[in-house]
């Protein structure tokens, strides 16, 4: 028998799912927490502002595909939080927010950061709970990690009162949950399978949209196997970009739209129809095209559009499903609209490039880009933190494997570029990690060399856009000056 803090029961059931690292912001409402991280092995990461926190949980999330925790104190440190929370659930990102709180002894007294902050955080997470009693911080923090994983990834948000974690219990009285299953690998029945096989049987023109629930559900092998049988072109967003290299000859990148307004089947893999796909609905997609969607949120399934075929379950495992079933030659089908594809694809490359040539002085974006584009290598984590100019980035640099590229996500919060790169930089030490949020204007020439030199080296590296470069430089706010 031992006995432990509540605090140290928090640690030990951070531990035991996984969890190497905790971000945070020091506060005395949350310091048996740290105790417990310290005897548990757990790192703690302390930053300057919560919403960094929130932001850096959730790309622990990402690039683990397990859980990211963030811990506050109660009260505005769980209110500096609610962007980065809100930013994860639009990202599909299994962030666990642990909020301290009030002794329970003081609630509704006026204690001090007192505030109702289940409320508050209910409407953008999976679920938000108040553990009642030291015992239970084991079972409920469990139940809130397999929530933020199961299904739809998301995130969650426990709050703990400070008397709780001060609490000292025996540790048989609070057991720490072993024996469950984050996720379940739902695949789909043989009836809705040939429904599916059938509408991509009669396409002509097929096109596949792979968003963040390919990478999620892990299923970049799958995708691939599947688009070579099929010969379907794939076109990729957010999260799933990577899941085919950018020299497969499945993957498409320039044509996006082109291709969306004339297919006749458009198969979309884990990506809501959002404002980033015109909502599913004309001009964006052709009025007359079928639309089929697989995704382990049933809730997204017809949504802005009815659907031909809606498929809630693991997209890896019902890839691997799809393909065992397509009959050899399948491909051929849509060989023309892939050439078609193909040769504008190359046409709207060679605009591109033409506009990256300039020479022009202050730098374009697409110069900017193309130099970008030169030195990142397999290797380099680019982390896009920005609007118009990542959205130019994003043209040029090549994104070849799954979990390469890191940005906001669809709720567009900028600001999440320092605590997105440091966490990589932390998850994956013998990788480059480039956060872009910008450009110099400065020499065209002078760009790539200098981004060699940042890039050489074994720190993270931030482009970011002034006006004034030496004035920028002078003030010390950034690694690096081109």
């Amino acid at each position: 028998m031992a006995d432990l803090t509540g605090g140290q029961l928090v640690a030990r059931t951070l531990r035991q799912a996984g969890v190497r690292h905790v971000f945070t912001l020091c506060g005395g409402h949350i310091l048996p927490i740290y105790d417990g991280c310290l005897t548990e092995g757990v790192g703690i990461i302390d930053v300057r502002h919560e919403q960094a926190a929130a932001h850096a949980g959730d790309a622990y999330a990402r690039l683990t595909r397990g859980v990211g925790v963030a811990i506050v104190v109660p009260g505005p440190g769980v209110t500096d939080a609610v962007t980065g929370v809100a930013n994860a659930y639009a990202a599909r990102s299994s962030l666990l927010l642990i909020g301290g709180a009030a002794p329970l002894g003081l609630r509704g007294l006026g204690a001090l950061q007192e505030t109702e902050q289940l409320a508050l955080l209910r409407p953008i997470t999976k679920g938000a709970w108040s553990v009642a009693e030291t015992r239970q911080i084991p079972e409920v923090l469990a139940t809130a990690i397999r929530t933020a994983l199961s299904g739809r990834p998301g995130p969650v948000f426990v709050e703990i009162p400070v008397d709780l974690l001060m609490t000292t219990i025996e540790d048989r009285l609070a057991p720490i949950p072993t024996g469950y299953v984050h996720r379940t690998r739902a695949a789909v029945d043989a009836e809705a399978l040939g429904r599916l096989d059938a509408l991509l049987a009669g396409a002509e023109r097929p096109v596949m949209m792979a968003g963040g629930g390919v990478y999620w559900d892990d299923a970049a092998k799958s995708l691939a196997s599947f688009a070579e049988r099929a010969g379907v072109p794939v076109f990729m967003n957010g999260a799933g970009r990577g899941a085919l290299a950018t020299d497969h000859p499945n993957a498409f990148f320039q044509t996006r739209g082109w291709a969306l307004g004339h297919a006749d089947v458009v198969l979309v893999l884990g990506t809501p129809l959002d404002f980033r796909l015109g909502y599913g609905r004309p001009p964006t997609f052709a009025e007359d095209a079928q639309v089929a969607m697989i995704d382990v949120d049933p809730v997204e399934l017809g949504r802005n559009r009815p659907l031909e075929l809606g498929l809630a379950g693991d997209i890896d495992v019902i890839l691997r499903q799809l393909t065992a079933a397509l009959p050899q030659g399948r491909g051929a089908r849509a060989s023309a609209w892939r050439a078609e594809l193909s040769r504008r694809e190359a046409e709207a490359r060679a605009k591109l490039d033409e506009l990256a040539a300039t020479d022009q002085s202050p730098v374009s974006h697409y110069r900017w880009a193309s130099e970008i584009a030169r030195v990142v290598t397999r290797d380099t984590i680019v982390v896009g933190d920005g609007g118009d100019v990542v959205n130019c980035a994003a043209k040029f640099v090549p994104v070849d494997r799954p979990g390469q590229w890191l940005d906001p996500g669809p709720l567009g919060c900028l600001g999440v570029g320092p605590s997105f790169a440091l966490t990589a930089k932390l998850l994956r030490p013998d990788q480059r990690v480039l956060l872009v949020s910008g450009a110099y204007i400065t020499h065209p020439h002078e760009i790539g060399p200098a981004l060699e030199r940042a890039l050489a080296s074994d720190e993270v590296w931030c482009i970011n856009v002034v006006l004034d470069p030496e004035a920028y430089r002078k003030s010390g706010q950034v690694s690096m000056a081109i």
